[in-house]
């Protein structure tokens, strides 16, 4: 998982970007730091607000001494990834929301007694095995349409080479959930497998995460310079206020232009 892709993707801009997007292609869930980083968030938040204050005077200055005006705009890629890629893997993922709901109803009914532990150490092993393959699902769907629209064809290379990493993987899952068919020898082993292969499925699901905020990056960036905007921002932790006509939401141009990455079947 850590080819050409990962190395050029992650970082700057785009690792920026893409905390907006943390439950990733599986998830879609909103960021929610975790209580060992309050300190360093709120160092960044200070640092943030500091270079605001410098900006906010510069850009102040800018019209005066230049005698011209900026254009603004911004773009919300937060809801542009959950309005326009999560759709892509609906089934999917509607069908992975299903397996959680049996987890947790198979756990309700063993709190309540109704069922023996060793039957529910079996069931559980399968079940998870099951959320797993959906997973496995939703990323190999995404990854396919991914690499067979022709938007992504600049990175249509390290899709096919991150697929080709996937697929043992993929056939690993599987080889588990027909093992679950029938008894479990070893839950605890078989567990272990599961988590194992998990991990390595949420480095794709991230990769593909990245891979569209790279593609909502680009395609700002392009009705920006198109529309001859100065300055684009993205709205969420960004822009905490802005004065209409002076700041243009582009974010319906854009997504226009991300649809047209995955045309009707």
């Amino acid at each position: 998982m850590n080819g050409k892709l990962a190395v050029w993707i992650v970082g700057g801009v785009v690792g920026s970007l893409i905390l907006g997007f943390a439950g990733g292609i599986v998830g879609g869930m909103v960021f929610s730091p975790k209580s060992g980083d309050t300190a360093g968030l709120a160092k960044d938040l200070g640092a943030l607000q500091a270079r605001v204050q410098i900006l906010e005077g510069k850009v102040a200055n800018l019209p005066a001494a230049s005698g011209t005006s900026l254009k603004i705009g911004v773009v919300d890629a937060e809801n542009l990834f959950t309005t326009v890629f999560l759709p892509q893997v609906a089934a999917e993922r509607s069908a992975l929301l299903a397996k959680a709901q049996a987890i947790r109803d198979l756990q309700t009914k063993y709190a309540q007694g109704q069922i023996r532990p060793d039957a529910f150490q079996q069931q559980y092993a399968k079940l998870q095995a099951e959320y797993l393959q959906a997973q496995v699902q939703v990323n190999m769907s995404m990854l396919n349409k991914m690499i067979a629209s022709p938007g992504f064809a600049n990175l249509r290379a390290d899709l096919q080479n991150l697929r080709d990493q996937a697929k043992p993987l993929a056939d690993q899952v599987e080889a588990l959930v027909k093992q679950a068919q029938v008894t479990i020898l070893n839950v605890t082993d078989f567990l272990a497998q599961v988590q194992q292969l998990q991990a390595a499925f949420q480095q794709v699901d991230q990769l593909l995460t990245q891979v569209a905020a790279v593609k909502i990056l680009e395609i700002s960036q392009q009705v920006a310079q198109e529309l001859g905007y100065d300055i684009v921002l993205r709205t969420k932790d960004v822009v905490m206020y802005q004065r209409a006509p002076a700041v243009a939401n582009l974010t319906s141009e854009v997504e226009k232009r991300l649809w047209n990455l995955f045309p009707a079947n």
